[in-house]
């Protein structure tokens, strides 16, 4: 999936992927963008077919096929460009995570054919449904909190 990461406040990014519905909790306050420069990236959709699946088993996962949890960022170019996506199941970008009340929280792009939500999921198991947008880990090092 080719996508282009403008430069711009999260809010922007968030209005460019004309969401149904929006978490308000996904917010310039609660998680941050690094987007100096307008680039190009790859982004890939992962599935690793398991129910039961420990959040540090994916970023294990990933960086054994050389890729990285996509941010929040490079998860709003995603659902702008290919709204459709979302629809079929649910994308999670665990490149940026929101801790409240010990509960790690992950923008997630979620839908149906009536509508298209960007959200929060809390982490945890049952992760059998989920796809993780992921892109080469050469595109910027992330932070795992």
């Amino acid at each position: 999936f080719p996508l282009v990461i403008n430069k711009g406040s999260l809010e922007a990014m968030i209005f460019s992927g004309k969401y149904d519905y929006i978490n308000l909790d996904i917010s310039s306050r609660r998680f941050s963008v690094s987007v100096a420069n307008k680039r190009e990236i790859s982004a890939k959709l992962v599935h690793f077919d398991k129910f039961f699946m420990e959040l540090q088993e994916v970023y294990i996962e990933l960086e054994k096929i050389g890729l990285r949890p996509a941010r929040v960022e490079e998860m709003l170019a995603f659902g702008a460009k290919y709204p459709e996506v979302q629809r079929r199941f649910p994308v999670l970008a665990l490149g940026s995570v929101w801790v409240f009340l010990g509960v790690r929280y992950v923008p997630t792009l979620w839908g149906n054919e009536k509508e298209r939500i960007l959200m929060l999921s809390a982490m945890g198991a049952g992760l059998k449904e989920y796809r993780f947008l992921a892109v080469d880990k050469k595109e910027g090092k992330i932070s795992r909190r």
